[in-house]
């Protein structure tokens, strides 16, 4: 059976196309997985390569050679269709993966956190919860075709090992208090935000003596360029932020800041650091999530007085790159989400209320140092926010019921079990 899973820019392939990966090799061992990587204005152009690297993948296509096959029906070098599977809709546009099943004429299944437009050629919508599945129906989806399987990243995110385990695997000691450092995936968002989280380090570190601080690297983020990124561009001196030297030795990579502060780079473990972090810093998208599903607390940091640590998607992401009218999209882009939701991250917005904070606006570094302070001097309410957090994102077992789910599509193809970290 082939499994296609379709998805877009690096949260696509990272929050949803990752776990989902993990899913079929536990449900449908023999299954073929391939990722059809659509084109995206947000992309990076890493995106086909990080999938392949995905245990179990036989292997991503990119963008180029997706478009080549719908236009052409020239098959992507290596792919071969068995005539029995399914396409899953993860990202990237859903007429993508709607055109992709009918070249193939396999069901297609779409998996969603909201409402989206129905489509007549989607075989089965599967949603997070009950509140995204009343809001499809309302928007025109059949009834009988939403099924709600639970949040598949926070399924994934929840690791198998103890935080003291995930410590130790990364050489963090039982007592160190360390805080995550989590810039965004893509290289833009990384050069705006990483500076602007060194300089919160430091503010930090003046107050709470002996923190460690580590900042996970996406993948779609090459090491080669990381003192440019790490660089404080000329000209831009608000808000304040700090730049970095990396040391690249025998250990760790480290970035060192002006003030010496030292942050470890990791670039393998970035799902340990999620559970051995006792508070993390972050911009809002895969990694709340992730967070959550571990119970950590966070800072969501969302600066519009730096308008590139924002990244837009469709036409939007197109014109945000132009010269001179860029910057002034991404502002408007930041007015416009603040004005439709009160919060930005996806655990707060699914409780409803402030749950973990979020430090939004014209802000600087010491705007984001406060509440770290605070939380990091009090394990209490750090505990309970990692508690409602849980709560928020759901517990465990979407990976079941997604992978039950697309029994009921593909028929005799029976999952495997399914027993594991975070399933019942």
């Amino acid at each position: 059976m082939d499994m296609i899973l379709v998805a877009g820019g690096p949260g696509d392939t990272l929050g949803l196309a990752r776990p989902a990966v993990e899913m079929v090799r536990r449900a449908y061992p023999a299954a073929d997985v391939w990722v059809f990587v659509a084109p995206v204005s947000r992309a990076t152009g890493r995106e086909a390569r990080v999938a392949s690297s995905f245990p179990g993948v036989r292997r991503a296509v990119p963008p180029s050679e997706f478009v080549r096959y719908l236009a052409t029906g020239i098959r992507p070098p290596g792919f071969a269709a068995s005539g029995s599977g399914v396409v899953v809709h993860l990202g990237g546009g859903m007429t993508w993966a709607a055109c992709l099943s009918r070249r193939l004429h396999y069901p297609l299944v779409t998996y969603c956190s909201k409402a989206i437009p129905p489509a007549r050629s989607v075989a089965l919508y599967l949603v997070e919860d009950e509140r995204a599945q009343a809001s499809l129906i309302a928007s025109g989806a059949p009834a009988e075709k939403v099924r709600p399987v639970g949040n598949l990243t926070a399924d994934s995110a929840a690791l198998s090992v103890s935080r003291n385990e995930a410590r130790a695997r990364l050489g963090i000691g039982e007592d160190d208090r360390l805080v995550g450092l989590y810039p965004g995936l893509r290289p833009s968002e990384v050069s705006a935000m990483a500076p602007f989280l060194f300089r919160t380090a430091e503010l930090l570190s003046r107050v709470e003596r002996g923190v460690k601080f580590i900042m996970p690297l996406s993948p779609f983020v090459g090491t080669s360029s990381l003192e440019r990124l790490f660089a404080i561009p000329r000209g831009k001196s608000r808000p304040e932020r700090s730049s970095a030297v990396v040391e690249k030795n025998a250990g760790p990579i480290e970035a060192v800041t002006s003030e010496g502060i030292r942050v470890r780079i990791e670039t393998s473990a970035r799902q340990e650091t999620t559970i051995a972090s006792d508070l993390a810093i972050c911009t809002p998208g895969p990694i709340c999530t992730e967070l959550a599903a571990n119970g950590v607390a966070y800072v969501a940091v969302i600066p519009s007085n730096l308008p590139h640590a924002m990244t837009l998607g469709g036409l939007g992401g197109l014109l945000s790159s132009v010269p001179l009218i860029g910057d002034a999209i991404r502002s408007s882009a930041y007015k416009h989400a603040a004005a439709s939701s009160k919060f930005f991250t996806i655990p707060n917005i699914k409780a409803g209320r402030m749950v973990t904070p979020e430090v939004a606006g014209e802000i600087g570094p010491e705007d984001v140092a406060i509440p770290s302070v605070g939380l990091l001097g009090d394990p209490a309410r750090r505990d309970k926010i990692g508690r409602e957090l849980r709560e928020a994102v759901g517990g465990p077992g979407a990976s079941g019921r997604f992978a039950n789910q697309i029994h009921l599509i593909t028929g005799p193809s029976s999952p495997a079990s399914l027993a594991g970290p975070g399933q019942g």
